[in-house]
Formats: structure tokens, sequence, C-alpha cells
């Protein structure tokens, strides 16, 4: 048989709170209130109303992949400097450039 666990507004004693109720084949045998320790027999409470299922992450988490070490990529990081000494030759000179085409 298949057990499941699934939140549920149930009544007991006169109060309604929500619970998780454990079922077994369809049939509700235990509950427990949230934020309590003790379980308490179905047969002592009514269900109310199903709660929606709690909030699933969008996104899994990422197992790191064990990866060899790659070798560094020099020609990359030699791009990187011409872009950066371009990117601050822009910058200095975008004013009076700016200022001739005006």
């Amino acid at each position: 048989m298949n057990e499941r666990t699934e939140y549920w507004w149930v009544r007991h004693d006169s109060e309604i709170q929500p619970a998780e109720v454990g079922f077994v084949g369809g049939i509700p045998v235990h509950f427990r209130f949230i934020g309590t320790a003790g379980r308490v027999q179905a047969e002592a409470a009514e269900l109310i109303e199903r709660l929606p299922a709690p909030p699933v992450p969008i996104f899994k988490p990422q197992v790191p992949a064990a990866a060899a070490p790659s070798k560094p990529q020099k020609s990359g990081s030699l791009l990187w400097f011409i872009g950066i000494l371009l990117l601050i030759f822009v910058v200095q000179c975008s004013g009076p450039i700016f200022d001739a085409i005006k």
C-alpha cells in the first residue's frame, strides 16, 4: 500500500487547524497539527479542506561536476586586456569626438 502525506484543514475538539495528514491506501490514518510533536488517530478528526501543496523550488540545485582541471586560457586573458584598453580609450576620447560631431 502506498503511504503519502498531505496537508489539510482539520476539525478536532471544535477547533479548525492546519494539519499534516498521513494516508495509507487513500484512507487517512493519523494527523499531526503543524507546529506540534504528537500524532492523533484520524478517527478523532474531520477533514475540512485540502491545503495547497508546499512550494517547490523552480531551479533544481546544481551538482558541481568533478571535471578535470582545465588549462589556463592565455589568449582569453590577452583579449580581455585589449578590450579594457579599448574601453578606456573610448571613454577618454568620447568627449572630444562628440564635440567635433556637434
